[in-house]
């Protein structure tokens, strides 16, 4: 997590981007003041001072950074502090000038931090709305549409507010194919189709010259955490896309993953380390406590209690799966035996969705540390190591355990 957070692509695409000396910026979400750190840093390189506003949620800022204010906003719930913390950002991205160069840093969670309502729209209005599409079970892509509809800032809206004519957005993403609409619901992204480029997309709106780039995302945090087992001689296999499935389809693909590793047909030979990615939505029912992390742990534990030295460790990269105090859950093979010990009524957990009462219970929470960054879940299904003593082996053959023999 430490190297993930250096954020080595935004640093160097500060030192080479084409700037003047008047360098304005504005950083918003969960990664905001270390993007922001990171930034100004970069540009001190170049003697460049730089001077703006950097809004994230309580708890994710660690001090100072010269030149910069730092403001916080509610979340995952738009609160009082979001509102006037995105009307004093607003009041000074109008003081802009076109000689200005804005540079804009985003993270996930700007869409509860960052917003400004149209008229006859109160707070308790947008919370409602908000909750309502968390608990949809819906996608993201459909949740921000729906939270484009109600803000003067989403979708684009909040480059009407500066005459600045060069921006740069520097992006950490949560969010599927990295899509600059749908990241932090693309406050700074035109509405109209950009140029693709290596590293993100390019837009022109009126005199206004948008640069956008994508700087890290979940598919980068699974290879440099695949690297890192391998190193210490895990055998590691990355799954190439992102999941944004819904979490019990999700739940029968990692059930066919062990279903496979019992086949002669697949060479799936243990052991083994599989780690996914993405963000699965669930529809909440019932009034339990739990995220989407430990709700795939616990949906899990039925089925891990059929394999042997089989584990689940499922973590949220911004530390809080939805409850303060976890950042996460696991399961594995003695999981069950350890619920019916403690009096844990399995299914009625899984359906009233309490799935951080039920693992607390029996020690299972990951712990929730302040991180630096925000690329969604990770989940993490290790197969054949021992539970009690997982020491690897350093002399496994490398290949692609799904191929299928001939």
């Amino acid at each position: 997590m430490h190297r993930f957070c250096q954020y080595p692509v935004l640093a160097e695409g500060l030192r080479q981007a084409e700037l003047g000396i008047r360098v304005k910026l504005l950083a918003i979400g969960k990664a905001a003041w270390k993007m922001a750190a990171v930034s100004v840093n970069a540009l001190a390189e170049r003697n460049i001072k730089a001077e703006g506003l950097v809004l994230t949620k309580p708890g994710l800022s660690h001090g100072d950074i010269p030149g910069l204010a730092i403001l916080s906003g509610g979340h995952p719930l738009p609160n009082e502090n979001s509102l006037a913390s995105s009307s004093r950002i607003a009041a000074w991205l109008k003081k802009l000038s076109a000689k200005d160069d804005l540079v804009i840093l985003l993270s996930g969670g700007s869409s509860a931090l960052f917003e400004l309502l149209p008229e006859g729209f109160d707070l308790a209005d947008l919370a409602t709305e908000h909750k309502l599409l968390l608990h949809s079970g819906k996608d993201i892509a459909e949740i921000n549409r729906g939270r484009t509809g109600l803000s003067l800032v989403k979708g684009g809206r909040a480059l009407e507010l500066t005459k600045a004519r060069r921006i740069k957005v520097f992006a950490v993403s949560d969010v599927e194919g990295n899509d600059p609409r749908v990241l932090g619901s693309g406050p700074f992204t035109p509405a109209e189709p950009g140029e693709k480029t290596a590293d993100g997309w390019r837009y022109k709106l009126g005199t206004k010259q948008i640069e956008y780039n994508i700087i890290a995302d979940n598919q980068g945090f699974r290879e440099l955490f695949a690297k890192d087992l391998r190193e210490k001689g895990f055998r590691v296999l990355v799954e190439e896309s992102f999941h944004g499935c819904p979490l019990p389809k999700l739940a029968n693909q990692i059930k066919e993953t062990l279903r496979r590793t019992r086949s002669p047909r697949f060479r799936l030979r243990p052991p083994f380390i599989k780690i996914l990615g993405g963000e699965s939505p669930l529809k909440v029912s019932g009034e339990g406590l739990g995220g989407r992390c430990s709700h795939l742990a616990l949906m899990l534990v039925r089925y891990l209690a059929k394999q042997e030295e089989t584990a689940l460790f499922c973590f949220a990269t911004d530390g809080c799966d939805n409850v303060s105090g976890s950042g996460g859950a696991w399961s594995d093979s003695n999981t069950l035996a350890q619920l019916k010990a403690a009096g844990i009524n399995l299914a009625v957990a899984i359906r009233k969705c309490d799935s951080y009462t039920a693992l607390k219970a029996v020690n299972h929470l990951l712990p929730a540390p302040l991180l630096a960054t925000n690329v969604n879940d990770i989940h993490v299904l290790s197969v054949g190591y021992s539970l009690q003593s997982p020491c690897p082996s350093r002399d496994w053959e490398a290949m692609d355990i799904f191929d299928e023999l001939v």
